[in-house]
């Protein structure tokens, strides 16, 4: 996830006084406070309307949901590419229902399931890329920066919500 707003965003500094919207977790609402800006818990629904009206300043999520919801006929021209969040999406099944498969059945699932991630980030990176072009075609600006500074920004957020997951966002570091 990565911002949108109506004035340009290169650095943390730059967010400072812009109510941005966050859906509705402290995690993420202190991530954007971090980051330098207010961050502000609020459905999606009204995204469009407080930023017509300057309720919030900008949001943050991802090009095709800037295209679809017209959140940038509202306002928010620029796209800046902080990457502050991954939210994954995720194959879920019940332990019930799966310990009632066989090992091959379970092997099969997993297979299937690994084949499928596959097939949807090619899907997904594709309707990045063509929801991208669509928004540059509108006039957003899409802001490159150095995410460096607003990663050093949320320390605090990691060490006050990262303790119980010290192990996993090792793991994560070390794959890059």
């Amino acid at each position: 996830r990565s911002l949108y707003t109506k004035k340009r965003v290169t650095k943390p500094e730059d967010l400072k006084g812009q109510k941005v919207r966050m859906m509705g977790n402290p995690l993420f609402v202190d991530t954007m406070n971090a980051m330098g800006g207010n961050g502000i818990s609020m459905g999606y629904g009204e995204v469009f309307t407080a930023l017509q009206t300057g309720v919030i300043d900008g949001a943050e999520n991802n090009p095709p949901s800037l295209f679809t919801a017209n959140h940038f006929k509202a306002g928010a021209k620029y796209y800046t590419q902080t990457n502050h969040l991954i939210i994954p999406a995720i194959l879920v099944m019940s332990k019930v229902a799966w310990d009632k498969l066989s090992p091959a059945d379970q092997a099969l699932v997993k297979r299937m399931g690994r084949e499928a991630q596959m097939e949807q980030r090619k899907l997904w990176d594709a309707a990045v890329a063509d929801y991208t072009t669509k928004l540059k075609a509108e006039g957003v600006e899409f802001i490159n920066i150095d995410n460096k500074p607003f990663f050093d920004a949320t320390a605090p957020v990691r060490a006050k919500y990262g303790a119980n997951y010290a192990d996993l966002m090792k793991r994560i570091a070390d794959v890059k």
